[in-house]
């Protein structure tokens, strides 16, 4: 018992010699772990701050969203550049810009339904959208809409598929032959009406870009419109040909006037020169009767004697019609007959 009692004490003893032991290394191992710890407390905090930071593109506009507490504040962030958003927050970001909307072959995606008048018809078009900026809306449209970040693009898809489906049956297969703008217009007013009510957004135009139908459709509006246009045709041309042979008639007709005009003038004409020739014979033999008349009663002449004086007064180029600048030297000769008077002396 005595060797057992020595053995307990040696060890107890032993083990307070290693409590003190222990204790002395353990003082210099706390004194290097002070400066790590801060270190990594600074360290902790410097990308905590860093990640406190966010930017954001002119065209976006986003929520700031806390994932530790799972909140989101509904004030819409629009400022571009970098921003302090605070620790343990990131921003939700939305498109401010019009987005489009495809339905196309090449997305698989193109619709499938049919005409007012039963025809099958495969219809591919577009339309453009935007979020509505406001406050409410866009926090709504988060918390209605959203799982994750973007799920309200796949929602618009499959709205818009339906209810433009849908609204196709309302239209015959002529009226998305003739009338695509219309059908647009109305389509498009549609779609807004729904997505701002229940959506949160606009839809801010919507084009038709394909309306298959089937060809033996296709093939008599196109017969139709080919018959139609050569109607066309040939009354555009009938309606040339009735201004044309109406210009004929008015150029015939201005023609027949200048030409009555023309045989008019020349009438007048003829009849003013026969009038003018008739009056100044007229003054000549008036004029001549006068001065006859007066040597008459002058020279006492009557009969014969006033017939020869006439006659030589006339060859010798005393009459009113004769010319002053005619020769005054006469050749004649006596005891002939007068009216055998041959030439006047022409000067060499």
């Amino acid at each position: 018992s005595s060797l057992w009692g020595s053995r307990s004490e040696l060890r107890h003893k032993l083990s307070n010699h290693s409590i003190a032991w222990a204790g002395l290394r353990q003082q210099p191992l706390m004194a290097n772990a002070l400066p790590t710890v801060g270190a990594a407390c600074a360290g902790f905090f410097g990308l905590l701050l860093l990640f406190s930071f966010a930017s954001l593109a002119p065209t976006e506009m986003a929520l700031k969203y806390n994932y530790v507490f799972k909140t989101v504040n509904p004030q819409i962030l629009t400022s571009a550049g970098l921003m302090f958003v605070g620790p343990m927050t990131s921003l939700i970001k939305y498109p401010k810009t019009i987005q489009t909307m495809d339905y196309t072959q090449e997305h698989a995606d193109i619709l499938d339904g049919r005409t007012f008048d039963g025809l099958p018809l495969l219809l591919g078009l577009s339309f453009q959208y935007r979020l509505l900026p406001d406050e409410k809306s866009l926090f709504t449209l988060y918390h209605e809409l959203e799982g994750t970040p973007g799920d309200y693009v796949d929602l618009f898809e499959l709205v818009g598929m339906h209810m433009i489906t849908e609204l196709a049956t309302n239209f015959t297969a002529y009226q998305f032959f003739n009338e695509k703008q219309t059908i647009a217009t109305i389509m498009r007013e549609q779609l807004d009406q729904y997505f701002r009510a229940n959506l949160f957004a606009s839809v801010e135009s919507l084009q038709i870009n394909e309306d298959d139908l089937p060809r033996a459709f296709t093939d008599s509006v196109l017969m139709a419109a080919t018959s139609k246009q050569n109607i066309t045709r040939m009354m555009k041309t009938k309606d040339a040909k009735v201004v044309e042979f109406t210009t004929a008639r008015q150029v015939a007709a201005a023609q027949a006037n200048v030409t009555v005009a023309g045989a008019m003038g020349e009438r007048h004409r003829i009849l003013q020169n026969g009038r003018a020739d008739a009056a100044i014979i007229e003054a000549y033999v008036e004029a001549e009767r006068r001065a006859y008349s007066a040597i008459k009663q002058t020279m006492n002449l009557s009969g014969d004697d006033l017939i020869k004086y006439i006659w030589y007064d006339t060859l010798g180029g005393g009459s009113v019609s004769s010319s002053a600048h005619e020769s005054a030297d006469i050749q004649m000769m006596v005891g002939v007959d007068p009216a055998a008077y041959i030439s006047q002396v022409t000067p060499s």
